[in-house]
C-alpha cells in the first residue's frame, strides 16, 4: 500500500481556485487580517476536509521559528505545578504554540541539561520555574540571548531577566496576622532552602515582621539537600528537630503545603493535636490541602494566573521585546481552614 500524499496548501488553493498565497494567509493567525473573514472561513473548511496539517518543520527552516516553548519545572510530583501548567499551556495553545514540559527535579545540573535540549530543539523561548539564586541554566539562556521569563523563583540578580512572582512579603504578613488574631503569642517558621527566592523572601519576610513587632519567634533552618526541597519530608524534620528542642511556639508556618504536612505527622507521633494543641499554617494553597484531615489553613498563590502571565510576558518579550525587564508580582490571599485555632489560655 503507497503512503497516503500529505496535503499542502497548493492542494486548498487548487480546490478554491485562490493563490497559495491567500491560503496561507489565511491559515496563519498573524497574517489573517490581509484577508476577508468569508475568505478565511473558505479556506479553513477547505482544509479540514481535506485533512491539511500545518508541516511545522518545512516553516521552521524558512522562518528559524518553531512556534514552540519549553518550559522547566523543578518537582513533577508537586501539586503547585499543574495549576501552573495549565495557564502556560492554555494560553500559548490559544496563541498557536506548541509546549515542551520537562523536570529538574530540583537539581541544577539536570536543568542546565534540560535547557540546552530545548535550546537545541530551537524553541522560540523558555519559562523557567526551577530557579536558583544563582542558576547555571538561566546564565546559558542569558549568554545564548534566548527570551526567557522566570516564573515563581528568581536569580539574585533579577534585573537580568523578566520575572512573574508571588508577593511573599504579603502571604507571610497574612500568616502571621492571622496566628496573632487567634491569640498566638509564640511563632516558629519550618524554613525552605535559603538557595531558592521564594524561600529566602519568605523566610526575611516572618523574621523582619515579628522583630518589628517584638513577637516572640524561632525559625528552623533548612539543613538538607535541596532536591528535598519543599517537601514532606523536610516539613517532617524540621517539625521533629523543632519538637526535639524546648518547641514554646504554639502557632506554626511551614515554607509550603507539603512541609505543613510533614510537620502535622511529625506532631501526631508525639501525641500533639492539630489544631487543639498546635495551630500549623502552610503556604501555596496546593490541590486536595481542603480534604486531607485537618483541611490546611494556608496562602493561595494564583499559580493558574501566575502561568498565563508568564506565558503572555514571554510572547511579547518574543514579538516586540521590552525594553527593559519586566517583574510582575501576583497578590496570594489567605484561606482558613482546619488547622488553626484559638490558642489555648
Amino acid at each position: 500500500m503507497s503512503k497516503r500524499e500529505r496535503v499542502r496548501i497548493k492542494d486548498i488553493a487548487d480546490k478554491l481556485g485562490i493563490s497559495s498565497a491567500t491560503v496561507s494567509r489565511a491559515l496563519n493567525p498573524k497574517t489573517e487580517s490581509l484577508i476577508g473573514k468569508d475568505q478565511i472561513k473558505r479556506v479553513r473548511e477547505m482544509a479540514q476536509k481535506l485533512g491539511y496539517i500545518p508541516n511545522i518543520g518545512a516553516a521552521s527552516l524558512r522562518t528559524q521559528v518553531t512556534n514552540t516553548i519549553g518550559v522547566v519545572i523543578p518537582d513533577i510530583l508537586n501539586p503547585i505545578f499543574p495549576p501552573m501548567i495549565k495557564g502556560i499551556q492554555s494560553y500559548l495553545s490559544s496563541k498557536g504554540y506548541v509546549t515542551i514540559f520537562v523536570a529538574s527535579n530540583n537539581n541544577q545540573d539536570e536543568a542546565l541539561e534540560e535547557v540546552r535540549r530545548l535550546i537545541m530543539r530551537n524553541v522560540d523561548g523558555l519559562i523557567i520555574a526551577s530557579a536558583f539564586l544563582e542558576d547555571d541554566s538561566v546564565n546559558e539562556c542569558i549568554s545564548q540571548n534566548v527570551p526567557l521569563v522566570l516564573v515563581n523563583r528568581s536569580i539574585r540578580k533579577g534585573e537580568l531577566v523578566h520575572q512573574v512572582l508571588s508577593d511573599e512579603q504579603h502571604g507571610i504578613d497574612l500568616a502571621v496576622n492571622h496566628l496573632l488574631s487567634l491569640g498566638h503569642k509564640h511563632l516558629v517558621y519550618l524554613s525552605g532552602p535559603n538557595t531558592i527566592l521564594q524561600s529566602l523572601r519568605r523566610r526575611e519576610a516572618f523574621e523582619g515582621f515579628c522583630l518589628q513587632r517584638n513577637i516572640a519567634f524561632d525559625i528552623v533552618d533548612y539543613d538538607q539537600d535541596d532536591t528535598y526541597a519543599f517537601s514532606v519530608e523536610a516539613g517532617r524534620d524540621a517539625a521533629e528537630k523543632y519538637l526535639r528542642s524546648e518547641c514554646a511556639a504554639t502557632g506554626w508556618i511551614a515554607a509550603n503545603d507539603l512541609m505543613a504536612l510533614g510537620a502535622i505527622e511529625a506532631c501526631r507521633k508525639v501525641n500533639l493535636r492539630i489544631p487543639e494543641d498546635i495551630s500549623i499554617c502552610g503556604f501555596n494553597n496546593m490541590p486536595l490541602t481542603d480534604i486531607v484531615n485537618p483541611s490546611i489553613t494556608t496562602i493561595s498563590v494564583p499559580f493558574q494566573e501566575i502561568g498565563v502571565q508568564a506565558a503572555k510576558m514571554l510572547l511579547q518579550e518574543i514579538n516586540a521585546p521590552w525594553p527593559s525587564k519586566q517583574r510582575l508580582l501576583m497578590s496570594p490571599h489567605l484561606v482558613v481552614r482546619q488547622s488553626t485555632a484559638p490558642a489555648k489560655n
